[in-house]
């Protein structure tokens, strides 16, 4: 078993410890001094045990798949929300809504619940899921019940009823067992009181007696006998709600652009279609200004180094292949420096970093007219872009072009100046706003035996673009971790005259795109899962008895931040990222802001967008706007009609528009009752001669007409992300 303390450390990083544990194969995991942290074991598929002693916090188990979750204290709200199948054990009381949407599994509660227990249970075939409730529960238990069994046991024997008022409210599925009183005033609209027959008794004595069995709780034979059954009112409850053979559907068809998927993947969010259309109708400078509103790395990072993850996700490949996105990045990158704002705001803003997501930040904010200075210790722009990928990948002249877009704006630039503690303080002090953009420089270290023989991957790289490459003719070298920085030193060491190179990890390679394909074809031989045991001066072991030769061994398994720069004002975890609201980058310190690899590892591009929506942040704060972060709802594929295309020539016409609409006129074409016209960019839907038959959704090529129906589209989208 192991054990954590749990005390000051926030849910996020709790979840993290636990996850971490049960992925090197533990299986039983105790928490001791738990207060309000939330969802634990939220989503976990192990088969694993976690014990928990003191309060956790909401969402206990929540989606839950699996695990045995055991609770030597109280409970809040929404434990085991929407859990599929495990058990949670509650030696005490629990808060509201207990069993929300619960799809499989058991909750056994020793003590009293409140408000709306098993409201939305569900089952399906075998996934019949269990609520026990030792003490009582108010108000609306069992509402819109589908299916799921519930007991309330009363094993007090208090006074009065054992339940609220409205109980099984809209049920119409599964059963209520209730031991004590329960007036016919208490039940919801729906529900009934139904006769116990044999299977319910074989059902409440298996089910009492597990629960018994685990709460150590003795049970007199005489409470099987004093239940009452709740349960719908005949087969369709609600049929007179309804009016037989009329549809009563009176949603209409809508245009509503969605997210495609290059964009949904892309994490600087850039909307490639819309780019593309308005290059293909001649709009060439307004297509290129509007990539400035996402990102100054439009050659660099989208047309050079980015794995693409647009193109990976790229509707084209069900068609012939994906589009070229990186080689149209480049061929139409712009001859003309960003556009300014016409006049200049009163605030300042400084930018500690000039990597990716600083400089990005910083672009954004000098666009709109603040006074920015961005500080960094290096001798020039780029961070790891300049410093960390292989001179063959990037050159300096590529990564050049977009630095002078970024020079042109007026930037004060502070390079070969090291921020400590009490530089920050004095920059803070002459700024309205920080952003801190330092990124992760600190290589990990595991302590294996042997390890003092282990290279920091970041430094490899480093060393080599600033000419102090290692000699590694007919040496045979490996690579710890398997990601895609990992394929960048793998090649790098075949170029460097490596004999052999080897990349192994504890889990599925993360590696992909380019990176990965070039390291293989260069040889590079990837194993896992591989655990290290110990090093010595020529190998490297592993717990499962092989072992490798190893001339080499480089650490390429991430960074972490230094952040000792930031002030106590600044919240941050055990390993030094700065923590931060959901969707949001401001710190606890209300003038100090953070993104990129400071908040959570990523790639170059999901730096470049973490700072483009920190500057967007900082802006909505200073002009008194509120800050709404971007969301993204994907469009269904099976909505795109790839039917429609296969014929274009011109790598820039292969672009399907996923989700965007160009105004085709199919819909309008297909309308039988003629009930859809357009006006200019205007759709107009006759709510008259509309009959909801839905061709128009069913004909359009781009996924870019819905229905109304909001949880039709719901579905879409989870059917799609799923």
């Amino acid at each position: 078993m192991v054990s954590l303390d749990a005390s000051g450390i926030y849910y996020r990083m709790l979840n993290r410890h636990v996850r971490e544990i049960l992925a090197r194969g533990e299986r039983e995991v105790l928490i001791n001094n738990v207060l309000g942290q939330r969802y634990i074991g939220g989503g976990l598929n192990a088969k694993a045990r976690i014990l928990i002693h003191g309060t956790p916090g909401q969402d206990l188990g929540a989606f839950m798949n699996g695990p045995e979750i055991v609770v030597f204290g109280n409970v809040q709200d929404g434990t085991a929300n929407t859990m599929n199948a495990g058990k949670i054990v509650v030696h005490g009381k629990a808060g509201e809504i207990p069993g929300h949407s619960m799809r499989g599994g058991k909750v056994f509660i020793k003590g009293d619940v409140e408000y709306r227990a098993g409201i939305h249970m569900k089952e399906y075939l075998e996934q019949v899921p269990c609520l026990i409730i030792g003490g009582t529960t108010k108000d609306y238990c069992g509402e819109y019940m589908a299916g799921g069994k519930i007991i309330v046991l009363n094993l007090e024997n208090r006074k009065g009823s054992p339940v609220g008022h409205s109980v099984g409210t809209g049920i119409h599925g599964g059963a209520i067992f209730i031991r004590g009183v329960v007036e016919p005033y208490q039940l919801g609209p729906g529900a009934v009181f139904a006769d116990i027959d044999a299977d319910d008794r074989a059902f409440l004595r298996k089910a009492l007696g597990e629960y018994s069995g685990d709460l150590t709780i003795e049970l007199p034979e005489s409470i099987y006998d004093e239940f009452i059954k709740i349960t719908r009112k005949g087969h369709r409850p609600f049929e007179k709600l309804y009016t037989p053979g009329i549809n009563i559907r009176t949603d209409t068809p809508r245009h509503l652009n969605l997210t495609p998927p290059c964009t949904y993947t892309c994490p600087s969010m850039i909307p490639t279609p819309v780019y593309f259309n308005l290059i293909r109708e001649g709009k060439l400078r307004e297509a290129q200004t509007l990539m400035d509103e996402f990102t100054p790395f439009r050659m660099s990072v989208c047309g050079t180094v980015c794995p693409a993850p647009c193109m990976q996700s790229c509707s084209r490949a069900m068609i012939d292949g994906p589009l070229e996105i990186q080689k149209l990045a480049r061929e139409f990158y712009p001859d003309f420096n960003p556009l300014q704002a016409k006049t200049r705001r009163r605030e300042s803003v400084a930018v500690v970093g000039a990597g990716p997501a600083g400089l990005s930040a910083a672009w954004q904010l000098a666009r709109r007219g603040y006074a920015v200075s961005v500080y960094d210790a290096a001798d020039d722009l780029g961070g790891k872009l300049r410093k960390a990928i292989p001179r063959d990948r990037l050159s300096d002249e590529t990564l050049e072009k977009d630095i002078r877009r970024i020079r042109s704006l007026p930037i004060k630039f502070h390079l070969k100046q090291r921020v400590d503690a009490a530089a920050f303080e004095k920059i803070r002090g002459t700024n309205d706003l920080v952003l801190a953009a330092t990124g992760a420089h600190v290589s990990k270290t595991i302590p294996f035996a042997g390890g003092e023989r282990i290279l920091s991957g970041l430094k490899f790289l480093v060393d080599i673009n600033e000419g102090r490459s290692l000699d590694l003719h007919g040496r045979e070298l490996v690579v710890i971790g398997a990601g895609n920085v990992g394929m960048d030193i793998a090649c790098e060491a075949w170029r460097l005259g490596a004999k052999r190179v080897t990349a192994i990890d504890v889990q599925k390679p993360m590696a992909f795109g380019k990176e990965l394909e070039m390291a293989r074809k260069l040889g590079t031989e990837i194993l896992w899962p591989r655990h290290i045991d110990r090093l010595d001066e020529r190998r490297v072991y592993f717990k499962d008895g092989s072992d490798l030769k190893a001339d080499v061994v480089i650490f390429s398994i991430g960074e972490l931040p230094d952040s000792s720069y930031l002030p106590e004002s600044v919240m941050r975890d055990d390993r030094g990222y700065v923590i931060t609201s959901e969707k949001s980058f401001v710190s606890s310190d209300v003038a100090i802001y953070a993104c990129g690899d400071l908040l959570k590892p990523g790639l170059v591009t999901d730096a470049i967008g973490s700072g483009r929506l920190a500057a967007m942040q900082m802006h909505a704060v200073c002009a008194g706007t509120p800050f709404v972060y971007p969301e993204r709802h994907l469009v269904p594929r099976r909505r795109i009609q790839a039917v429609y295309f296969g014929t274009e020539t011109r790598e820039l016409d292969r672009c399907i528009s996923c989700g965007t609409c160009v105004f085709c006129d199919k819909c309008v074409d297909a309308c039988p009752q003629r009930a859809l016209s357009r006006n200019g960019e205007i759709f107009t839907i006759d709510s008259v001669l509309c009959t909801g038959c839905f061709t128009c959704v069913n004909v359009c090529p781009r996924g870019a007409i819905q229905s109304e129906d909001v949880a039709d589209f719901a579905r879409d989208t989870i059917e799609n992300e799923g």
